[in-house]
């Protein structure tokens, strides 16, 4: 299997980009291509922003996704202009995009992008974004439909969707919409997840609201579905009866990659397990859903999560490190303590483990074994 530039692995892709190898030439099905919209982005100067979501945009243009009325809109501190901001995003598409340039898409796309300068406590600064998604409206034809795109420290979720709220921008009239994109991880415990939880709903309705996990969009991740429900093969062995364990491993074989002021603070059970992982878990474990939409799936996980049991004495069933110096494919590597802008007295896991039992007839008494962590993906010896 090919590797992203993350480090994590990918599925293998093949053909001609932007086209589906499985998809029967007979069919003449149009692709859903979105309607007239913008996508708001705060946080455009982070590491995610530039590797991931501006390539991805370009991606959804060039494979004829995005209508022509689309608009890119970046909100962030530095003092850019917009064809600044759009040199930017050039930039980081060529270096990053899936599919090959294309110069006639790329001025089309261009043509909408837009920047406004300012801090999340600036009142100022959302005015001016007003402003903009006003002219958008009028000038690239976008009718009122804009997303904001939260690629932010979660301590400042609150803060954007107060100010979206109070300078009338997260409010649509008549069939127009306004939604979020909220990146994890969301809160750092039960209940300031929960305090969120109620800010964001009472601002944006529920089902306006779409808490990212960028894992769940891996091919594999995506198969695990198709491999249990449409595979007789599998399901009458999928059970207690015929497994011992599951093991559910996230392997990185890279650092923190640049994101230190990130990464100290949440560390690897916050960044990985409690979203990603126990999202597989859920795939894995649930039952057949009385049908693939979303609130039919969500029911499902929903069993499986509430039939998780954990001991009294978590030590006994949890483990915890950090990745220390040496060499990793043949490079030398530094450890955690000595990366750059991480504190020398850091005691933020960049390994953690963890077994969980889930209650239910077809898993009692089998383990299910989550770990995950950073320079994993290749033996470190000192």
């Amino acid at each position: 299997m090919p590797e992203t530039e993350n480090g994590r692995t990918s599925g293998l892709r093949t053909g001609r980009p932007g086209r589906n190898p499985l998809r029967d030439p007979r069919d003449r099905r149009l692709n859903r291509i979105a309607g007239p919209s913008s996508l708001v982005l705060f946080g455009v100067t982070g590491d995610l922003a530039r590797k991931k979501l501006m390539p991805a945009v370009y991606d959804l243009a060039n494979r004829g996704l995005l209508p022509p009325s689309f608009a890119l809109v970046g909100f962030g501190r530095r003092g850019w202009s917009h064809a600044e901001f759009a040199a930017q995003v050039e930039e980081s598409v060529r270096a990053y995009a899936r599919t090959p340039f294309d110069e006639a898409v790329w001025n089309q796309l261009a043509e909408g992008i837009r920047f406004v300068k300012g801090e999340f406590d600036d009142d100022d600064a959302f005015e001016r974004l007003g402003e903009v998604i006003d002219e958008l409206d009028e000038v690239r034809g976008t009718r009122g439909n804009h997303a904001f795109y939260l690629s932010i420290p979660p301590k400042a979720f609150e803060q954007v969707c107060r100010q979206l709220s109070k300078h009338g921008l997260a409010q649509a009239d008549g069939d127009k919409w306004r939604r979020v994109v909220i990146e994890k991880p969301f809160g750092h415990d039960l209940e300031s997840a929960r305090a969120l939880n109620d800010i964001v709903e009472s601002v944006f309705p529920p089902d306006a609201v779409f808490r990212i996990d960028h894992y769940l969009g891996k091919e594999t991740v995506q198969n695990i579905l198709a491999l249990r429900f449409a595979n007789q093969l599998f399901e009458p062995l999928w059970n207690a009866n015929y497994v011992d364990h599951v093991q559910i491993t996230m392997a990185e074989d890279i650092g923190t990659g640049g994101r230190a002021g990130y990464y100290d603070g949440v560390g690897a059970a916050r960044d990985v397990i409690q979203n990603h992982l126990l999202q597989l878990l859920a795939l894995t474990a649930m039952e057949e859903p009385i049908s693939f939409n979303a609130d039919d799936l969500r029911a499902e996980k929903e069993k499986v999560l509430a039939a998780v049991k954990l001991p009294e004495d978590l030590s006994t069933h949890s483990a915890r490190g950090q990745f220390a110096g040496g060499w990793q494919g043949g490079e030398q590597v530094q450890g955690y303590l000595d990366e750059d802008g991480i504190p020398a007295d850091s005691k933020t896991e960049t390994f953690a483990a963890i077994r969980v039992d889930i209650h239910t007839r077809r898993w009692s008494g089998v383990p299910f074994y989550l770990r995950a962590g950073k320079r994993l993906g290749r033996r470190v010896t000192e």
